[in-house]
């Protein structure tokens, strides 16, 4: 895990990624890894976290139900 200065010098949490396998789901293993993330950047300086998810997927679920707010779409494909 990283933290890195964006162009006005507040600390960003990078991204991590990490999942849970189908048979693991529903543990509480997602919400465990993320807060202890979110954890991990408040005691090494982080300011703010941007974080990425699939729409409606598992991690934009996990990310609503821990009171976060969607703020938009960047691009979006049907592959």
């Amino acid at each position: 895990m990283e933290t890195m200065a964006d162009p006005v010098g507040k600390r960003r949490l990078l991204p991590q990624y990490f999942g849970v396998l189908p048979e693991y789901r529903g543990l509480g293993l997602g919400r465990l890894l993320w807060r202890s993330g979110m954890h991990w950047g408040k005691v090494n300086g982080a300011d703010y976290q941007l974080l990425q998810t699939a729409a409606g997927g598992a991690s934009d679920r996990l990310c609503q139900s821990e009171g976060l707010a969607d703020l938009g779409f960047v691009c979006t494909a049907t592959v």
